[in-house]
């Protein structure tokens, strides 16, 4: 298994978001962190993902990744752009419903500038629930197959979530 990671960089109004390898929920918090920080800022209409070369992403990246696409739809209304060639990957976006909040381009386009290397520390136990309940949640809003899907997720993350 290829360790994910993660890079960024704002190129004139938009952000780039590149995620690489396999993209896990041990990845949670500082992409969280990351994502909190991109939405407070103001300095950019647009945001680009880029997932050419990544070979996984779990169920919290998904949840996380599709933040970013009801961030846009609000904030700047319209769609991010989601760039990924594996067909992997694109099934997995496809049974999600990603194909309906994300503009996926499907080319070998990819993102090769100087890029940001986001740093990646061990999981943050106390926020890793809380963020893989939020991103699971997210993306049971996307539509009633991932409700059902991810019921019983939710259902024990609430749990531990109540015994903090």
């Amino acid at each position: 298994m290829d360790e994910g990671a993660a890079f960024y960089i704002k190129q004139g109004d938009t952000f780039i978001l590149k995620l690489v390898g396999d993209i896990r929920y041990t990845m949670g918090c500082a992409l969280g962190d990351f994502l909190d920080g991109l939405f407070a800022r103001t300095d950019y209409d647009n945001i680009l993902v880029d997932l050419t070369e990544a070979h996984s992403v779990d169920s919290t990246s998904l949840g996380l990744l599709a933040r970013i696409a009801n961030f846009s739809r609000e904030r700047f209304a319209h769609k991010t752009t989601l760039l990924s060639t594996n067909p992997d990957v694109n099934q997995i976006l496809d049974n999600m419903g990603f194909y309906e909040i994300f503009d996926i381009i499907e080319t070998g386009d990819t993102v090769s500038m100087a890029l940001r290397q986001l740093s990646i520390e061990g999981p943050c136990k106390d926020d890793l629930t809380r963020i893989v309940y939020e991103a699971h949640r997210t993306l049971s809003d996307l539509n009633p197959r991932n409700q059902e899907t991810f019921k019983n997720v939710l259902d024990n993350l609430r749990t531990k979530l109540g015994n903090h």
